[in-house]
């Protein structure tokens, strides 16, 4: 059914996420994309040495992140599932559609957020995805 999935995530999610996606794989041979996307916007007056700091943190939860999602979905249990990490910067909605548009993917899951933070700043990424993408979304209402 689906063969190549593209997860995208900023971690708080995860494990909802990875679950639904093994829920739809049932261990057929599906090739699996976690993409984490670090936001490179920042207030105008923010200062350089701020800047490169606030990247290189989400630089390093991002890799935490992935090799979390590797570790699952590389474990023994999974041994159909070939999973691949991907960081990006840049705008996530925009990030996410490209990398999606690249890797000709056939579904993308990503969660909707819970909160009023979380949605209106995840929910306008995924708005953004549902509305861009060139495949199928799976939007997971988060808790």
């Amino acid at each position: 059914m689906h063969e190549k999935i593209m997860i995208a995530t900023m971690g708080k999610y995860i494990d909802d996420l990875m679950e639904y996606a093994l829920d739809i794989i049932q261990e057929r041979k599906t090739e699996v994309i976690g993409i984490y996307v670090i936001e490179t916007s920042t207030p105008f007056l923010t200062p350089k040495k701020v800047k490169k700091m606030m990247a290189a943190e989400l630089r390093n939860r991002g890799k935490d992140i992935l090799n979390s999602m590797r570790q699952e979905f590389q474990s023994s249990k999974h041994y159909m599932i070939n999973f691949r990490p991907m960081l990006r910067e840049g705008d996530p909605s925009e990030e996410i559609v490209k990398a999606a548009e690249e890797e000709n993917v056939d579904l993308i899951i990503l969660g909707t957020g819970k909160n009023l933070i979380d949605k209106r700043l995840l929910g306008s990424v995924s708005e953004k995805v549902v509305h861009s993408a060139p495949c199928n979304i799976m939007l997971i209402k988060t808790s």
